[in-house]
This record gives C-alpha cells, structure tokens and sequence, in this order.
C-alpha cells in the first residue's frame, strides 16, 4: 500500500511540472513578456555615439517643457543627451517626435504603430494618439518607410534611456510639405494633446556639407529667423540651413496653439567645431526648449 502511494505521488509530482512548461531557463532567467505591438529591430544604437547618462548637468528646471528641437546625426550624441535629461525630469506620457523622412518615400506624411527595439527595452507607441491621427486623415500608416529612417530610429535608445515610460508618436514629413500642411498638422496635436501630459519633438540637422565658417553663418541666419517666428523665411531655406524646414513648422505651430512661444537655444555647433577640423563638410546642430 505504501508503495503504491509512494507511485502515485511521483507521478503526480511529474504530471505538475508537465503542466508547469516542463522545461526550465537558466538560473537568473524569466519567461520575457511578449510585446503588445510590432516592434523594429535595434538597428540604430552606435555605443560608440551614446553618452549613458555622463553628458548631463544636475540642474532643476525652473519651468515645465513643452516643445524641443534636437538632431538626429549622431556625430552630437553630447548634445542630444543634455535635452533629454531635462525632459527626464518630467517624465512625459508621450513624446511626438517628428522628423524628415529623408527619402520622401511613402505619402507625404507618415507614421506608424510600431515600437522600437533598443539596448535598454523597447520604446512603444501611442497607439490613442496615432488613431486619431489617422482618422482625421492628418497622417498615413506606412510601417516599412521607418525601418531605415535614421531621424527618428537614431533617438530612440536615448528615449528609452532617459524616458523609459514615456511612449512615442513618431511622425516624418517630406521635403515639400507645405507651410500650411505643417501648420495644420501642428494645430491638430496641440488640440489633440491639449491637457496631457505630452511634449512635441523636432529631430532636425540644421546646415549640410559647408565649411565650418559657412555653417555657422548660414545658422546665424535660422536662429534670427526662428527668434522672430519668421516661418515664410524658414521654409524658403534649403539644405543649406536645415533638412526639415516642414518639423520646425509643425513643431512651432504646436506651440503658437498651446500659447508656448518663448524658447531658449540651449547649444549651436558643427561637425568641424566638434572634430576641430576646417577642412571637411560639415553638418550643423542647434538644441532649444520651449518653456
């Protein structure tokens, strides 16, 4: 009798740990939970261009964030860093980053449902936000345009570094979206994110494949035009002052809506400045926060 419950026993040990999955994950090791959403692969993050945190100053902002520009040529890893540590201290629900969708592939305004993989988790998207994007036919769904998209993927493994709650709306614009097209777009996120707790995100690279004293005179020219808000001026500018003139638009508009029109210039360089070089084209950075 013994023997035979002794049996049962052990069959009934090995039947729990059938039902349990059977096999076992290294010690340390735990079943990974399966994303909500399609994401792209880690395709973007250079270690060599990634600050981890080291290029910050401890400084309490005095005022909340609404609205950033930042680039996205990863050459000025050391001045992305400093805008997103400051709006790690807020801690937004969402960021929309919009950038140029440097191929103009796809419709003319793009987004998609997608997250991102990075070295530190994945960056998932708002989905809220995305479909009523998409039902007031203000952007399309193109998921394959942002697989090689680099003014978005290349600030993802900074998002999830510094924000790593903090969802994303990414959205790209070709070249030729018009000045109203931006300002419509911009009016409809500052609508759309009125009260939450949401900040709009230009990933724009300012002078292209000039000499380090014509970058920065051509950046003196968009800072002056970008202080007075002159929007006719910045979309009339070419490669030669900035990638993405349509993103300031859109960006500026959001905050002209939200009544968030003072900003400040945090840093302005180039490629030649930072590689202490007069000979190569260099490309140009401005980083600003409105306040």
């Amino acid at each position: 009798m013994k023997k035979l419950l002794l049996i049962l026993l052990i069959t009934s040990l090995g039947l729990l740990l059938i039902a349990k999955g059977g096999s076992s994950l290294p010690e340390g090791e735990s079943t990974p939970a399966p994303s909500r959403q399609a994401v792209y692969g880690n395709n973007f993050f250079d270690p060599r261009s990634f600050g981890y945190g080291n290029n910050t100053e401890s400084v309490i902002e005095d005022s909340k964030i609404f609205g950033a520009v930042v680039p996205h040529h990863l050459l000025a890893y050391k001045f992305i860093d400093p805008v997103f540590s400051k709006i790690a201290l807020e801690k937004p629900a969402t960021i929309i980053l919009i950038g140029p969708n440097h191929f103009n592939q796809g419709a003319r305004i793009l987004t998609t449902p997608w997250g991102w993989q990075t070295p530190f988790g994945i960056v998932e998207s708002d989905q809220a936000i995305i479909d009523s994007l998409v039902a007031a036919q203000m952007v399309k769904v193109n998921e394959a345009v942002f697989k090689s998209e680099h003014s978005i993927g290349n600030l993802m493994p900074f998002l999830k570094f510094y924000l790593p709650e903090t969802q994303v709306v990414p959205i790209i614009l070709h070249h030729d979206v018009t000045r109203q097209e931006a300002r419509e777009l911009g009016k409809y996120l500052a609508e759309l994110v009125g009260d939450k707790n949401c900040l709009v995100m230009a990933s724009v690279d300012f002078s292209h494949y000039l000499t380090r004293e014509e970058a920065e005179l051509k950046d003196h020219e968009t800072i002056e035009a970008l202080k007075n808000k002159n929007m006719g001026k910045i979309f009339s500018m070419d490669n030669d002052y900035l990638d993405s003139p349509a993103s300031i638009g859109v960006l500026f508009s959001a905050m002209e809506e939200l009544g968030k029109e003072d900003f400040r210039i945090l840093d302005n360089t180039n490629s030649g400045v930072i590689l202490n070089n007069d000979l190569i084209e260099t490309t140009s950075y401005i980083t600003l926060i409105f306040e």
